[in-house]
């Protein structure tokens, strides 16, 4: 039973290639179909055509994580996009700026199809006749807009396995390990993702109670796997850090007492030997 289960949920399929790039659809999507079953107050047909907008907008997200991977030169490049989202997969290695530029590279392109479809959606309502068809599609391309805003201020939250929380791994990367810098994410998820969780929930908002969910659950997996939940860790990591310092600065101060005591030696040497040479050459005279 669970071997069917798996196989069920690891289905997926593959539609095509995109800056040859191959695209593929998990079995997960279905869930998008549930807001059309319910009608969104749209009917059926317009709650379908929004599932398809909304499947293509993540598609361009992972696609700016995708593309700015292919210009650095990565490999095994591959999209999938699923249930809750979609991620873009490449490999190969990477500087943290490199990283940070990946990450962010999504959320970009978010940001910029929100506002120009709040823009098309504002510039085209005012002029559209309610009730009619221009103004369904209007209604649809801004409630695109406000979604496309929405999912990249949530991809933001500096959690994994959201942009921003990739993005904070690699800033960090620049000073820690990104062994260290993930696991000190995680935990920050652990603090962060429960909050946004209670808050939808509170406020009836099923989509920032999912992301919420997803956030912790993907956060706890990840320090579990990697050592178990610590958070004195980083407490810990910066005591030691500051012994080991403490430690590199007696050593230097020590080297330095040493050398300058060896170089007092060698000018009190030739001190020495230019005295002898003055005295030599006063006792031949």
């Amino acid at each position: 039973m669970l071997e069917r289960l798996n196989s069920f949920l690891n289905w997926s399929v593959r539609v095509g290639r995109m800056f040859g790039i191959p695209i593929s659809l998990h079995i997960t999507l279905v869930f998008f179909l549930v807001p059309a079953i319910s009608g969104r107050g749209l009917g059926l047909w317009y709650s379908l055509e929004w599932i398809v907008l909304v499947v293509l907008s993540i598609l361009l997200h992972e696609l700016g994580h995708a593309l700015t991977a292919k210009r650095f030169r990565l490999t095994n490049l591959s999209i999938m996009l699923h249930g809750f989202g979609g991620f873009a997969v490449s490999s190969g290695n990477r500087t943290p700026t490199q990283s940070l530029m990946i990450s962010l590279a999504g959320p970009a392109v978010t940001f910029v199809l929100g506002f120009l479809c709040l823009g098309i959606g504002a510039y085209g309502g005012d002029s559209a006749t309610p009730g009619t068809q221009a103004s369904t599609q209007l209604f649809l391309i801004e409630s695109l807009g406000r979604f496309n805003i929405l999912l990249g201020i949530l991809n933001l939250l500096p959690s994994l396995p959201f942009d921003g929380g990739q993005a904070l791994v690699a800033i960090l990367n620049r000073r820690i390990s990104e062994f260290k810098a993930t696991r000190r994410v995680g935990h920050l998820g652990l603090i962060l993702t429960p909050i946004l969780a209670i808050y939808g929930f509170l406020t009836n908002n099923g989509f920032l109670t999912i992301f919420g969910l997803m956030g912790f659950l993907t956060s706890l997996m990840t320090l579990l796997q990697t050592g178990g939940v610590r958070f004195r860790e980083s407490l810990d990591d910066r005591r030691d850090r500051k012994e080991v310092e403490a430690v590199n600065k007696r050593r230097e101060e020590k080297t330095q007492a040493y050398l300058s005591e060896v170089q007092s030696r060698e000018k009190q040497r030739e001190e020495k030997e230019r005295l002898r040479k003055i005295l030599e050459a006063s006792m031949d005279d």
